[in-house]
């Protein structure tokens, strides 16, 4: 411990030394071509998360700004930066899974796709919307169309190899019940069914959701009450797991959308917060594993960000959070399609997701899945800047040995002990 000591106390007078030099006065003015400015290092979580993706192949998180930028990050040393030269905000991301492709939404209805297989990645296709602003967008996996859904209700569909829109469109007022005289307001989820690709979720503003039928165009209708704020496939398909309003979760068969199975209150009877997003898993024959974010009671004062995971049907933890869930991502093992007839063939191809990604407003976790309770798995990457305002940066170049060791001393005294045992996020 006194080596330790000394080391610091030589590492610290290293750097009083560097403060101590004799100042130069230069008598010829600095001109702006005297100076070339280069990126040192980036550090720290994206400055304005708006939404993240993954890709569960080439095991990639992409984070998307409010300033236009994308952060690609993976294993140790995995980062990349992307940026929209216009700097508008990334609202919606979708990967092309082990395609070397991502696709991204902007605050100006532009979508674009970008290659980042190649040495400078670049954005190759770019779509405009003139009429409409984009609220959602949905690629299945191996698709070859992007589904997106606007703030007039509608559902188009994009071709990935061409990038031009396709004549077919949804219109809202062909979707809902003609009863309903009120506008269903902007689409905000789309979701295929992982066993036939032709029916079609679509999750309206105002809690309606309907079951579209891509082929012949036919329309099943889920109940008005409670509405329905988020949806979610069984992995077979033949049911659907929905997150309502009111904070409870119900079960629906694929072939009967009128009349819930079940229907449950995972926080209690009384009045609970809107359940904001939901996802359901497969783990094992017969376990699976429910996420969602929301649901909480209401009488707890000011709302607590929080996400609940029940696994089994046996356990439920609610894990709180210190900024609000902007959203998240189970990161599942690599993904096995087999492809027969046309049809994918899922039955006995368990999901089997070992951690869950985390988008906080000011932060970013992974959270291990395996381990009890649920413990924070370390990240490869720096991502905890935010913990305290920055007020001043300073960089020194050529820095002692004993420096760079005496920091890292007492940076690992400061490490968060409770971290998952699970070394990587992949």
């Amino acid at each position: 411990m006194d080596r330790a000591k000394k080391k610091f106390a030589s590492a610290i007078d290293g750097l009083r030394s560097l403060h101590n030099r004799t100042e130069i006065n230069v008598e010829e003015k600095v001109q702006s071509e005297h100076c070339r400015f280069t990126r040192v290092v980036r550090h720290g979580l994206p400055d304005d998360p708006r939404c993240c993706a993954y890709d569960p192949v080439q095991r990639l998180i992409a984070i998307g700004t409010g300033r236009g930028h994308i952060r690609i990050i993976g294993d140790a040393g995995v980062d990349y930066l992307l940026k929209h030269e216009s700097g508008e905000p990334v609202l919606h991301m979708q990967f092309l899974v082990n395609e070397g492709g991502l696709i991204t939404s902007c605050g100006t209805d532009s979508i674009h796709l970008w290659n980042y297989r190649q040495k400078t990645p670049e954005i190759v296709h770019t779509v405009q919307l003139s009429k409409e602003s984009v609220s959602c967008i949905h690629l299945p996996v191996a698709a070859k169309w992007l589904y997106i859904g606007t703030d007039k209700g509608n559902v188009y569909f994009l071709c990935l190899n061409s990038f031009l829109l396709s004549p077919y469109v949804i219109n809202w007022n062909k979707a809902i019940d003609l009863s309903c005289r009120v506008h269903p307001g902007p689409v905000r989820q789309l979701a295929v069914s992982p066993a036939e690709n032709t029916k079609l979720l679509i999750v309206y503003d105002k809690g309606i959701v309907v079951q579209w039928n891509l082929a012949n165009k036919e329309v099943d209708r889920y109940p008005l009450d409670p509405p329905i704020k988020s949806v979610n496939w069984h992995f077979d398909g033949r049911q659907v797991l929905t997150g309502n309003v009111d904070g409870s979760i119900s079960l629906y068969g694929n072939k009967k959308a009128s009349e819930p199975i079940q229907r449950t209150t995972p926080h209690g009877s009384g009045p609970c917060r809107p359940i904001q997003q939901v996802e359901w898993k497969h783990m094992s024959e017969n376990e699976s594993i429910i996420m969602f974010s929301g649901g909480m009671p209401t009488d707890d004062g000011l709302p607590m960000p929080a996400l609940t995971i029940l696994k089994g049907g046996k356990s439920a933890t609610v894990l709180e959070m210190d900024w609000p869930i902007i959203q998240f991502i189970p990161l599942n093992q690599v993904i096995i399609q087999i492809v027969f007839l046309n049809k994918n063939i899922w039955n006995s191809i368990p999901q089997c997701p070992h951690s869950v990604a985390v988008l906080l407003k000011h932060d970013f976790m992974v959270l291990d899945l395996n381990q009890q309770g649920h413990p924070v798995i370390e990240s490869p990457h720096a991502m905890n800047i935010h913990e305290s305002p920055v007020t001043c940066v300073s960089y020194y170049s050529d820095c002692p040995l004993d420096l760079i060791g005496a920091l890292t001393l007492v940076g690992t005294k400061q490490r968060n002990k409770e971290f998952s045992t699970r070394v990587s996020w992949g």
